[in-house]
């Protein structure tokens, strides 16, 4: 009942980029998938992601981190990667006191060979359910149209939903 109100989020998932669209508003992203780690106050803590966080390579005591980057899957460090998620989609939501959790459309496009196994789609799933998502549709296959997204129709012939 409440999906169709909550914000999608269509999410291309490869190990060195992390993009795609938010709607309603039609805001496009291509983003690395990095986060920053900074000792402060003597906690380690997230200081910024994407291209934020690649601005301060280099920075004393910042510590650069993907969780998507493993020669042989997506998901490398679920802890990275979650934390990475969590603070895009608060990036991507607008400012506002009601932010309702996003419906995700996680596309992986790497490490695909042999399709997905059901411990790689699980955790893929889990990834997004634990960085704040609604409810999340893993798709494998070609891109998905903007129509598509909104109608949250995924066609037969270009694709598969993956459910872990």
């Amino acid at each position: 009942m409440f999906e169709n109100l909550a914000p999608l989020l269509y999410l291309k998932l490869r190990s060195q980029s992390l993009s795609g669209i938010h709607l309603p508003s039609g805001k496009t992203f291509n983003e690395p998938p990095l986060l920053a780690m900074q000792v402060l106050n003597g906690k380690r803590q997230a200081v910024a992601v994407g291209e934020a966080a690649r601005k301060l390579q280099g920075k004393v005591d910042v510590e650069l981190l993907n969780g998507f980057e493993h020669p042989r899957s997506l998901l490398a460090d679920f802890s990275i990667a979650e934390k990475t998620l969590q603070l895009f989609f608060r990036q991507l939501s607008p400012k506002s006191l009601f932010k309702p959790a996003p419906v995700v459309v996680l596309h992986p496009q790497e490490h695909l060979e042999g399709g997905l196994t059901q411990i790689e789609a699980r955790g893929l799933h889990e990834l997004c359910c634990c960085a704040g998502a609604r409810k999340v549709h893993l798709w494998i296959g070609r891109e998905l149209s903007q129509e598509e997204l909104r109608s949250r129709q995924f066609p037969a012939d270009g694709g598969s939903l993956i459910v872990p």
